[in-house]
């Protein structure tokens, strides 16, 4: 019996799972303006191409994985350059947006499985972790006349990520999953997206362009450092009140 084919009419289009993903995307409530404006519409797109081309989440993962790991090992071994910064941010942005659009076409198929999302986070941490290094190990390869207080700046961005990363994790199991039923209201949500910016990845990326540049680089690179510390400090005490009124909860439910 011969196999089994897709009528041409029943096959995924592009315009039609950008449609659907509209439908069935995440709130953008607290989303870093970057995410908010460029990575998740980015995503949004290539993963209707990968819905069409008839993908797999994972695959789409992998591939994130190999723009962005390259990017990193460019950081680490090449010495900086104009080009060489621009390659790198366009490489992590693009790994960014991937990363962004697994997620969006395992929606569209249906659901996300328990291994992909396991892989998904293993890449992340790891890209957290790495990029970091990598830009201590540039400054103490290529950095010159560079200050040695400088290699502090990697060194604590790597600790702070690391952190937040971790803290989002666990909470997130603490709770028993993604709050629920959480409504987003445009302008509040807007002017959240603005102030939470210096925090998010996408910007980092974007930093890349000017790693041509030292001091430029260097001062960009500590402006998002204490964004990122602001968000955590307010991490912190967001993640505790959450479990606070949680503990609340099961007390009163066992009284």
């Amino acid at each position: 019996m011969p196999a089994a084919t897709t009528a041409p009419w029943d096959r995924p289009t592009f315009s039609g799972s950008v449609a659907r993903l509209r439908t069935v995307g995440k709130s953008n409530y607290g989303i870093p303006l970057y995410s908010r404006v460029v990575n998740r519409p980015l995503g949004r797109q290539f993963a209707a191409l990968a819905h069409v081309a008839g993908m797999t989440p994972n695959q789409v993962t992998a591939i994130s994985a190999l723009l962005t790991f390259t990017a990193i090992l460019t950081v680490g071994l090449v010495e900086p350059g104009v080009t060489m910064g621009i390659v790198v941010a366009l490489l992590l942005a693009l790994g960014y947006a991937l990363d962004s659009s697994d997620g969006q076409l395992a929606r569209l198929r249906g659901g996300g499985t328990l291994t992909g999302e396991w892989l998904d986070h293993m890449i992340d941490c790891a890209k957290n972790s790495s990029i970091h290094l990598a830009v201590l190990i540039s400054l103490y390869r290529f950095g010159g006349d560079v200050e040695p207080a400088f290699l502090l700046l990697p060194a604590a961005f790597q600790v702070i990520v690391t952190v937040l990363f971790f803290g989002n994790i666990l909470t997130e199991q603490l709770r028993g999953g993604p709050q629920k039923g959480r409504t987003e209201k445009a302008g509040r949500s807007v002017v959240r997206s603005v102030l939470v910016a210096p925090a998010d990845y996408g910007l980092l990326c974007v930093a890349f362009a000017c790693f041509g540049f030292q001091s430029l680089f260097l001062a960009f690179y500590a402006v998002l450092l204490l964004g990122n510390i602001a968000y955590l400090a307010g991490g912190l005490v967001r993640w505790r009140s959450q479990l606070a009124a949680l503990d609340v909860e099961r007390a009163a439910a066992c009284s």
